[in-house]
């Protein structure tokens, strides 16, 4: 996203650093932190953790797992070493679902290309590795796009074709259960207009909460998919780095001198989780949420505005008749 640099001045930065230190000093208390604090302490054997690294060239991807998005890539660059943790798309132990979808990449001009072509290539790994042990990381499943040969390296199966799309499986083994939208209702059974109604009454209502930084009410809102969240990927520990980083990104915003709202991008509603979960899809940035928020960051010593991209997935309970976020 194009950022905005923004000239500050002296109250500006005298409220800004006053802030600062009393968020330091109530950090423990503040909502967003509590929100992980309470959680169960978890004394399993074993923490598995599935990672997936992607590499491609030639083309832009998405991958889902189990019918939720987990990585994308629309940049003409060749994307070594990114890895996505999937606990969280694992809601128990048996066969987990993988879909790959190519598209063909942008050219020179930024225009895209019509189809992929010969020297399109994808490949992925799934890996597996216990917290509770060092130097323990196993290849559960390598994947290719189909070639000519059924070599690696050899042309694209598929070339001159405008889309790819393969799916395949593997095995996850872990010890906890997550419900997520598992019994979620069907949202295909909505009728559409209704559907787009309530996602949309969804979204202005959480952008509100976003421009009134009302952390407490935002916790609330986002309190069972983050629950879920630590306890797959960091089983409850409260010192993951990840968990400490999500702790952070959330603080900023809420703390930020300066949330703007924007209005929803052009956008194309789609229900993932095989009908379970939907969201709101950019249709004039690939890959993007339609929904974003304008805040400050820092950058290179500066305080300069940025504007946010975010994924709300929805679904909702049985037996309710309100949409909920169950991943973020």
């Amino acid at each position: 996203m194009k950022k905005i640099l923004i000239l500050s001045i002296l109250s500006i930065s005298l409220m800004a650093c006053g802030q600062k230190k009393q968020i330091k000093k109530d950090m423990k208390t503040r909502p967003i932190v509590q929100l992980y604090a309470h959680a169960k302490k978890l004394n399993y054997k074993s923490e598995p953790i599935y990672v997936m690294k992607a590499q491609q060239s030639g083309c832009f991807y998405e991958i889902y797992v189990n019918d939720i998005l987990v990585s994308k890539l629309y940049e003409n660059v060749t994307r070594i070493g990114n890895i996505v943790d999937l606990n969280d798309v694992i809601l128990k132990s048996g066969t987990q679902k993988v879909t790959v979808k190519l598209y063909p990449p942008t050219g020179a001009n930024g225009k895209l290309f019509k189809n992929l072509y010969k020297n399109t290539s994808f490949e992925l790994e799934i890996r597996r590795y216990n917290k509770k042990k060092k130097g323990n990381e196993v290849s559960i499943k390598k994947y290719f796009a189909p070639t000519t040969t059924g070599k690696k390296d050899d042309p694209f199966k598929f070339a001159d074709t405008p889309y790819f799309e393969d799916t395949f499986t593997f095995e996850a083994e872990v010890p906890y259960t997550l419900k997520g939208w598992s019994e979620s209702q069907d949202l295909t059974q909505m009728d559409k207009e209704v559907l787009e109604q309530e996602v949309l009454a969804f979204y202005a209502e959480y952008d509100k909460v976003i421009q009134n930084q009302d952390e407490e009410k935002w916790v609330a809102m986002v309190s069972n998919a983050e629950q879920e969240y630590f306890k797959s990927v960091a089983y409850n520990n409260i010192d993951n780095t990840d968990i400490k980083g999500r702790i952070e990104e959330y603080s900023n915003f809420m703390d930020s001198e300066l949330i703007k709202s924007y209005p929803l991008d052009k956008y194309k509603l789609v229900l993932w989780g095989d009908g379970k979960v939907v969201t709101l899809r950019s249709l004039e940035f690939p890959g993007e949420s339609a929904y974003t928020f304008g805040r400050m960051i820092d950058s290179n010593g500066e305080r300069v505005e940025t504007r946010s991209s975010r994924y709300l997935y929805l679904h909702k309970p049985r037996g309710s008749s309100k949409f909920e976020i169950i991943r973020l």
